[in-house]
């Protein structure tokens, strides 16, 4: 069973964001950098040094195999006005791109994200389009040590092109 919602197609008007980013982590620790990084830009946020706009998300490079390069972070009106040193990290000023993108939004927990991913991806290709990267996505849920990760919800985007059917 999908837990997908259907496919739509928009023009993004591309947004600034505030990341962190990570290059060629190992997918089998993924949890671990997003509880540094969440950790690291929350200390930012509760200093004044940016303030979101929207919901937290993790921007993909290019489809994530043992490792991933990734820019975890959220999207803002006004960038930072330097890098920060955060620890191990450097928070600094990044974007998504503006462009033709397919969206959807998979319903439930994080262990289902890759076979999202896979039924999104699909479907995008069998509607006659192809996509691109980066691929992005944000986290709409605030996830709680008592939220049941049924009542997940996270939006998935990647640049296309291409007819619809």
């Amino acid at each position: 069973m999908s837990t997908i919602d259907p496919i739509q197609t928009i023009d993004f008007p591309g947004m600034s964001t505030v990341v962190v980013r990570v290059e060629d982590w190992p997918m089998a620790r993924i949890h671990e950098i997003f509880d540094a990084t969440f950790t690291a830009l929350g200390q930012a946020i509760s200093q004044g040094k940016f303030t979101p706009t929207g919901p937290a998300f993790a921007r993909y490079d290019a489809p994530p195999t043992d490792t991933a390069t990734m820019e975890i972070g959220f999207p803002v009106n006004d960038g930072l006005t330097e890098d920060i040193a955060a620890g191990d990290f450097t928070i600094s000023n990044s974007s998504l791109p503006q462009g033709r993108i397919a969206i959807t939004k998979h319903r439930g927990g994080y262990d289902g994200l890759p076979q999202a991913w896979e039924d999104f991806l699909g479907e995008i290709h069998t509607s006659g389009m192809e996509f691109g990267a980066p691929s992005w996505e944000a986290y709409d849920t605030m996830p709680t040590p008592e939220t049941d990760p049924a009542d997940l919800i996270t939006g998935l985007a990647v640049p296309v092109t291409g007819e619809t059917e």
